[in-house]
């Protein structure tokens, strides 16, 4: 008999893998199921091992799992896409094209239109949130009902979940969409743009933030829906150019010093052509990429005494003041993102190409397990910078080497690099995004370079790295 996989069974085997299958808690925390159908989707996943006995033991399931190797490459093989993932699907491709042609899409989905309209169902429920609705015209197709601002902050949360999700979805999706990110808009000039605003204005503090500054961007204005009149006197860059004006806008955002260094890039980047209409937005993105929220610092302080104890009773860590502004911005955006609205299930899983050491991915575990209990919205990313901003230590070292990194916010490293040099007896000299690497080599002399997460992250930069030193890194602490 045929062992459909999905998006959820690949997911879960990684995650246990991770967690070497000793915290079965974690996952189904993590996954939001329970402790029956996690047990079930394990059970599938062993039956893709042959030769193996059949036993109902979940220990010994699991055992099995841990230990056969490429299972994950099998299992991909096999994956279908689940409703859940067919879904998304929908409403992801109804908000870029405003329609669908539900005879076609149960054809290359491989479904019946009874499927399909039941699929409706839930995807008028999750539209709903946003306040749009769609509509059935009989001949037409299903079409996409309401103002355009709602559809743009729509496309924003799904597209920044498929650009998240991407590495684990069924094939349908990157056959669908993956034009996007290869456009040359996207793939260099907004990129280029997007490193620049994380450098210059240390944006680089949470896991995803390229994610959610390129989602606000493709959904805001790279896409055009077909009743959308762009307006090219009504953007950023013409309301915004008296200065005035422009600071009245983000003085909320950037500090005095910074704002004159804002605007000269605002006016120079992608970002310029926004419409005046969606600034709210662009304001709240830029906010939530750096966790400032001056409304919400009247909450900080009782916010704070509730992450001593949670930290306290998972680390046995005694959270001393002074770390209070190391964790205010990180408070601030959890308290922010609670209150919203548009919640959408992510599963944010970079943090397995991490190479976490045992230790390292155990206590963060515990930390994330009674986070959850108080803020049901944080993400395991997030515990684990918090984790890397608690453990510092001071340290000499000899050799020196530059660290090459992606994905990783800048200041979690900044606030690691005692522990690194320490571990690995070393100077680092800078850290290096992967995005810069090659520029940075025309300019440096280099001899050994310190990598951060899975080499194969890095086989873009495969030729420059072979003519150094490669130090393997590990964010162990």
């Amino acid at each position: 008999m045929k062992l459909d996989m999905s998006t959820k069974h690949l997911r879960i085997l990684n995650l246990l893998k991770f967690t070497g299958g000793k915290d079965l808690e974690f996952i189904k925390t993590l996954m939001d199921i329970s402790k029956p159908n996690l047990n079930n989707y394990l059970k599938d996943i062993h039956k893709n091992i042959s030769s193996n006995e059949k036993t109902g033991k979940m220990d010994l399931i699991i055992t099995d799992i841990i230990e056969k190797k490429d299972l994950y490459s099998s299992l991909q093989e096999k994956q279908t896409i689940s409703k859940e993932d067919r879904v998304f699907f929908l409403i992801l491709k109804l908000l870029i094209e405003g329609n669908l042609n539900l005879y076609y899409l149960a054809e290359i989905l491989n479904v019946s239109r009874r499927t399909l309209n039941m699929d409706l169902v839930s995807i008028k429920e999750e539209l709903n949130i946003f306040e749009l609705k769609i509509e059935s015209h009989t001949g037409k197709g299903i079409f996409l009902d309401g103002e355009v601002v709602n559809k743009r902050n729509a496309l924003c949360c799904y597209i920044y979940k498929y650009l998240v999700e991407e590495e684990y979805l069924p094939i349908i999706f990157s056959e669908n969409f993956k034009y996007i990110k290869e456009d040359y808009e996207i793939s260099s000039q907004l990129n280029s743009d997007i490193e620049k605003i994380m450098v210059d204005f240390k944006f680089d503090m949470f896991f995803y933030n390229r994610i959610l500054l390129s989602s606000f961007y493709i959904s805001f204005k790279y896409i055009r829906f077909d009743n959308d009149l762009y307006n090219n006197t009504n953007t950023l860059e013409i309301i915004l150019k008296d200065k005035f004006m422009f600071e009245t806008y983000f003085s909320k955002a950037f500090s005095n010093e910074e704002l004159p260094k804002f605007y000269n890039f605002l006016h120079s980047s992608l970002f310029k052509n926004i419409s005046i209409d969606y600034i709210r937005g662009f304001l709240n993105i830029l906010k939530i990429c750096r966790g400032t929220f001056p409304e919400e610092s009247i909450y900080l302080k009782d916010h704070f005494l509730i992450w001593k104890k949670i930290i306290k009773t998972s680390l046995n860590i005694d959270v001393s003041d002074d770390k209070k502004e190391l964790l205010k911005n990180f408070i601030q955006r959890v308290i922010f993102c609670s209150k919203q609205k548009h919640y959408l299930s992510i599963y944010e899983f970079y943090f397995l190409n991490l190479n976490l050491d045992n230790y390292t991915s155990t206590r963060c575990i515990s930390l994330f397990k009674e986070f959850r209990k108080s803020y049901w919205n944080i993400s395991f990313t997030d515990v684990l910078a918090i984790y890397f901003i608690l453990n510092t230590q001071q340290t000499t070292s000899s050799k020196e080497i530059t660290v090459v990194y992606k994905n990783i916010p800048v200041y979690i490293l900044e606030n690691m690099k005692e522990k690194l040099q320490y571990k690995y007896n070393v100077t680092i000299k800078e850290f290096v995004n992967a995005y810069f690497f090659e520029d940075y080599c025309k300019n440096n002399k280099l001899s050994t370079i310190g990598i951060l997460g899975d080499l194969k992250l890095f086989k873009d930069l495969d030729e420059n790295l072979k003519k150094f030193d490669i130090l393997h890194l590990n964010l162990k602490v």
